[in-house]
C-alpha cells in the first residue's frame, strides 16, 4: 500500500540549541513539506550525525522514509525518537499510521490505544483506532471508537465518514445513511460517500433516495464522470455505446489496490472461466502465440495465458491497475489505452485477443468486434466474457443501475457474424457472486476465417 500524503505537526519544542541546527531542522521541514525528498534525507542526516538521539528530526525522517517505500527504517526511526520522549504524541500517531498503512493492523491499534491513554480526548487516535478495528473486523468496539471521535467532533466529516463505513459493515443501513449525510453536509466534495451512499441505497431497493443522492453528487461536482454514469444507468434512457473513458479510470484506479482481494471475497470466475475457453481452442500450450489481454486489469488472466505466449501484452485505461499487473512480471509489454483505440493501431498482429470481465462496459460491441477482427491475424481467435441480459423487454443490451451492461446473446451471435468472426463456442457461466446471487454471464470464443 502507497503511504498517503503525510501530516507535519509542529515540532514539539526546541532540542536543537547549538551552532543554528534548531533553523535547519526547520529549513530540512520546510523543504520535506515542498516534497524535495533528496534535500530533506540529506539536511535530517545532517541534523543527526551530529544530534542523533533528537526526537524531532528522527520523527520527521521516519516519515520521509516511510514516503519512500523504506517503511521497516522509519519505524526503528520513530521508536528512537519515542525512547527518547515516551509523550511524543505526534510521533506516535504516525508510528500507528505507517503501521496501518504497511498492513500491521494489531500493532497500529495497540499504538493509537498508547496514545488515548495517554490523552483521552485525542480525536484522531479514536478516528485512526475505530478504522482499523473496522479492518480487523472488529465492528463493535470499530462503532464506539468512532462514536466518541464524534462525540469530542460533531463537525468532523472524516470522523463520520469512518463512523458510516462501520455502520455499513454492521449492516446498519439507515444508521450508515444517517452519517453519510451529516459528512457530506459538513464536507460536500467527498465522491467516494457520494458514491456508497448510492450503492448502498440501489441495494436496498431504496431507488428514489439513491437518485435524490446523485442529484446532490452532481450538485457539487456536475462533471464527475461516476457521478453522471449512474445517472444515465439509471433514468435508462440515452443509453451511451460503452461507459466513458473518465468513468472506467476513475473507477479502476480507485480500486486498483483492493482489486484482487474483493474479487476472491465474489468468488470470481472469469480468468478461470476465460482458460477454459483457451484450453478448448488451444489444448496444448507451447509458448506459440501472439496473445493480447484486452483490458487485462490487475492480470489475473496472466498466470494461465503466458504458458501459450511467444509474446503476452496487456492493455488498459487504469495506470493503476497496469502498475499491479507489471508487478507479477508475465507480461512483455504493458500499454495505458482504450480498446478499440489500441487494436486499430494493429492488422494482423495477434493469434489470440482475450478480454475477461471487460466488454461489460460496453454495450454497441460492433466497433471492438471490428477493430479486433482487423488486428487478428488469419485463424486468429477471441475469447472472452459478457454479462448475460435476461430482462423480458427485447433488448440488445443494457446498462443496470450497479453500471455494468449486460448483452443478449443473439445480439452477441449476430454482432460477431457482421464482422466476420465466426463463432466457436458460447456458454451461458456464473461469473460470481453479488450480493448473495450469482451474476449470469456468457463465454463466447470466435474466429477469424
Amino acid at each position: 500500500m502507497s503511504p498517503k500524503k503525510p501530516e507535519f505537526p509542529q515540532l514539539q519544542n526546541d532540542r536543537l540549541k547549538h551552532g543554528g541546527s534548531a533553523e535547519r531542522l526547520k529549513a530540512a521541514i520546510d523543504v520535506h513539506r515542498q516534497g524535495r525528498l533528496d534535500e530533506a534525507e540529506k539536511a535530517y542526516q545532517a541534523i543527526l550525525k551530529i544530534h542523533p538521539s533528537n526526537p524531532d528530526a528522527l520523527h520527521f525522517f521516519g516519515v520521509l522514509l516511510h514516503q519512500r517505500g523504506r517503511s521497516k527504517e522509519a519505524i526503528a526511526r520513530i521508536e528512537r525518537a519515542l525512547k527518547s520522549n515516551p509523550d511524543y504524541l505526534d510521533a506516535r500517531m504516525n508510528l500507528g499510521n505507517i503501521y496501518k498503512e504497511t498492513g500491521d493492523t494489531t500493532r497500529a491499534a495497540a499504538t493509537y490505544r498508547k496514545v488515548i491513554a495517554t490523552d483521552p480526548s485525542h480525536i484522531n487516535a479514536y478516528n485512526n483506532l475505530g478504522v482499523v478495528l473496522r479492518l480487523k473486523g472488529e465492528l463493535e468496539e470499530s462503532a464506539r471508537m468512532l462514536e466518541q471521535a464524534v462525540a469530542l467532533a460533531p463537525d468532523n466529516a472524516d470522523c463520520l465518514h469512518n463512523l458510516g463505513n462501520t455502520y455499513q459493515n454492521q449492516l446498519e443501513i439507515e444508521k450508515a445513511v444517517e452519517t453519510y449525510m451529516r459528512s457530506i453536509a459538513l464536507k460536500p466534495k467527498q465522491p467516494e460517500v457520494y458514491e456508497t451512499l448510492w450503492n448502498m441505497l440501489r441495494r436496498s431497493g431504496k431507488f428514489s433516495k439513491a437518485q435524490d443522492v446523485l442529484a446532490k453528487w452532481l450538485a457539487v461536482e456536475p462533471d464527475n464522470p461516476v457521478a453522471k454514469h449512474f445517472l444515465l444507468a439509471v433514468r435508462g434512457d440515452d443509453i451511451p455505446d460503452r461507459a466513458s473513458d473518465a468513468y472506467v479510470q476513475q473507477t479502476f484506479d480507485g480500486f486498483a489496490d483492493s482489486f484482487d482481494e474483493v474479487l476472491k471475497g465474489l468468488d470470481y470466475r472469469a480468468p478461470e472461466l476465460t482458460a477454459e475457453a483457451v484450453a478448448a481452442i488451444y489444448p496444448e500450450p507451447r509458448h506459440q502465440l501472439t496473445i493480447l489481454d484486452a483490458g487485462c486489469g490487475t492480470g489475473l488472466c496472466g498466470d494461465f495465458l503466458k504458458p501459450y505466449a511467444r509474446k503476452l501484452i496487456g492493455v488498459d485505461l487504469s495506470q493503476a491497475m497496469l502498475e499491479k499487473a507489471r508487478g507479477r512480471s508475465l507480461y512483455d509489454e504493458l500499454t495505458p489505452a482504450e480498446l478499440v483505440d489500441y487494436l486499430g493501431r494493429f492488422n494482423a498482429a495477434f493469434d489470440l485477443i482475450v478480454s475477461a470481465d471487460t466488454l461489460c462496459y460496453f454495450g454497441e460491441l460492433r466497433h471492438f468486434f471490428l477493430a479486433a477482427r482487423q488486428a487478428l491475424k488469419k485463424n486468429g481467435c477471441l475469447v472472452f466474457t459478457l454479462e448475460q441480459y435476461q430482462g423480458d423487454d427485447p433488448l440488445n443490451f443494457k446498462l443496470n443501475p450497479h453500471g455494468r451492461y449486460s448483452h443478449c446473446a443473439d445480439y452477441v451471435e449476430q454482432t460477431l457474424s457482421a464482422c466476420d468472426l465466426s463463432l466457436l463456442a458460447l456458454r451461458i457461466v456464473i461469473l460470481r457472486m453479488e450480493l448473495g446471487n450469482p451474476v449470469a454471464g456468457l463465454l463466447i470464443s470466435a474466429k477469424l476465417n
